[in-house]
This record gives structure tokens, sequence and C-alpha cells, in this order.
């Protein structure tokens, strides 16, 4: 998201911040960042990102977690709005890790609007200040404060992006992260997990805010089926998007979604899971639906973009 002023989709101005390489390797002895219990604790999870950048509405969606032994916090901001290649109009994966030697915080950014990300010489740091991440990445001529701000009471972030060159100040972006699911509760393994977080990223797509159909095929495999027991027919990628499209065309969200997940077992690059779905809906005029209860047995494949789904058989519960 760290689009500058004079960076924005075109490409055809230079790029404003770009991130490199940590010049200082950390000793084998130096602690963990992520035990250090620091203000980029409650950066860590899964959010959803609103707000404006260049007077443009936004959503992007970004996942923070730990990483190389804890030793960074890495997230990956990815937009929901697309450009005219169907491709994402923005990425970024961002590093943030600690220069101890002056107790603050160092930022890696590396996005796709240019490549000379490991190439500039331009890192970012930050020195908190209660509940402040100020980062300054200071490009020579001018200066972007990229500024993190948690707020306590409502566990999300404001996140303002500012060029300053000399008294000149311009605000660039505006934004604010909010939790996109909670944690499912139990002891999962780390592959477990990836499962987990590919069900909330498909739950996502069809919540307020979610990126809809497009969103929701780039989650399944080409040879996708689902299957209603009771019924006679299968659904298969490309019927059900075009449900899914033509409902969220006429105004309809799942409102609330609350899943018991009951089994999860990862074999390769396989995976099988058991939850039971209980989702209401809200519709183009905000009337709410009845809740819909089902059991539902699912089929994972990994590929090179991570955890697809393939084949999700339904038993609906009738209460």
């Amino acid at each position: 998201m760290q689009r500058m002023a004079n960076v924005r989709r075109t490409g055809n101005r230079s790029c404003a911040l770009v991130a490199l390489l940590l010049l200082t390797l950390p000793t084998a002895a130096s602690a963990q960042l992520a035990a250090q219990e620091t203000l980029l604790d409650h950066l860590a999870g899964d959010w959803v990102m609103t707000g404006t950048i260049e007077g443009d509405e936004v959503v992007h969606d970004v996942d923070a977690d730990w990483v190389l032994a804890g030793h960074y916090l890495r997230f990956h901001d990815l937009s929901r709005e697309r450009d005219e290649r169907g491709d994402r109009a923005y990425e970024a994966t961002v590093f943030i890790g600690r220069d101890a030697g002056r107790d603050r915080f160092v930022c890696l950014w590396l996005d796709v609007t240019g490549g000379e990300g490991l190439a500039s010489g331009v890192l970012g740091y930050a020195t908190p200040v209660a509940d402040t991440i100020p980062f300054v990445f200071d490009l020579g001529e001018y200066a972007i404060h990229n500024t993190f701000v948690y707020q306590r009471a409502e566990d999300t972030w404001e996140w303002t992006i500012v060029n300053v060159r000399g008294e000149e100040r311009s605000e660039f972006a505006h934004v604010t992260l909010e939790r996109r699911f909670d944690a499912v509760p139990g002891n999962w393994s780390t592959e477990q997990r990836e499962i987990l977080d590919a069900v909330a990223r498909l739950s996502a797509t069809t919540a307020p805010g979610g990126g809809g159909a497009d969103d929701y095929a780039a989650m399944l495999t080409e040879d996708f089926s689902r299957w209603t027991i009771g019924t006679d027919t299968f659904d298969r990628k490309q019927t059900w998007i075009e449900g899914i499209r033509g409902w969220f065309a006429d105004g309809w969200r799942v409102s609330d979604r609350q899943a018991d997940v009951l089994e999860i077992t990862v074999e390769g690059s396989t995976a099988f899971s058991r939850r039971i779905v209980s989702e209401t809906y809200v519709g183009p005029d905000g009337e709410i639906s009845p809740p819909a209860r089902a059991a539902l047995a699912e089929v994972w494949r990994r590929d090179g973009e991570g955890w697809r789904l393939q084949r999700v058989t339904v038993h609906p519960i009738q209460e």
C-alpha cells in the first residue's frame, strides 16, 4: 500500500517507496522480536483495510504473521481492486524487524510499483511512542511518514501515509485495519492453520465489503464441484460462480457466519476438512434471512498459489 503521491498504477512516475534488504544481520544470540511483547503483537493477524488512497476508496486484505524464527513480522497487502488485465491493482510484502542498537523498528517494503526495492537503499525507521509506530522513509528530496496507530479499545489500526517535502505536507493515504475474522480456537498445526486461513479467505469474499464472485472463483480449483445431499445435481465451478455473481448483483451478502471445525487432515498436497456452518444473509433493503445450517465435507488442493477448494459436500441441517 506504499504507493506515494507520485506513484500510481500507471507505472510512469518514479517509484516513491521501495524498501530493501536489511544491511546488518542479527547475531545468533539476538532475541526474537516475537517474544519481546512489543506493539507489533497487535498487528499480527488477518485484516480488512478500508479507507482512501489518493482520494480513491479502497478495500485491501492484509495478512500479518511472524516469520524467520520470530525475528520479523511479515505482512502481505493485497488489493481487492483489479487492473485492466484482471491482476491485483496493488500488492506488497513488508518485513518489520528491530534495530536493537538504537531500540527502534526497521521496515523493508517491497511492492509492485517498481523492481528497485533491493537496490534503492531505502529503509523505514520508527521509534514507538505509546500506541504509535511512526515509520519515516527518507528519500533525500522528500520523506514518507508511514504511521500506524493502534486503537486498543476497538482492536483496530489507523494507518496514514503523508509525503513531506520541506515544510509542505500532503496526505497520500488514510485507512483503517479491522480484523477479518476471529482466530479459530484449538491446538492446530501450521498446515492445519493454512486450511483455516484458506477457509477464512473464502468466507470473506461473500461478506460485506468482500470481493464477490471473482475473488471466490480464485479460491477454487478448475475442477471444483459442489453437491448438496438430497439433490441429484452437481454444481461445477462456472455454474456455482455465476450463481454467486447474480446473488451479489442482487445485493445479498453473508451478514453472520458461525462455524465449528470438527476435523482437518492434511496429506501432502491434499487436505480434508469437516465443519458445521451456520449463516444468515442480509438483502439489498437490509432484510435479514433466517439462519441456514449445514455440515460441510471439503477437499482442498495445494498449488503454487496456495490452498484451493476442490470438492464440497453439503448436508443441510434442519433446526
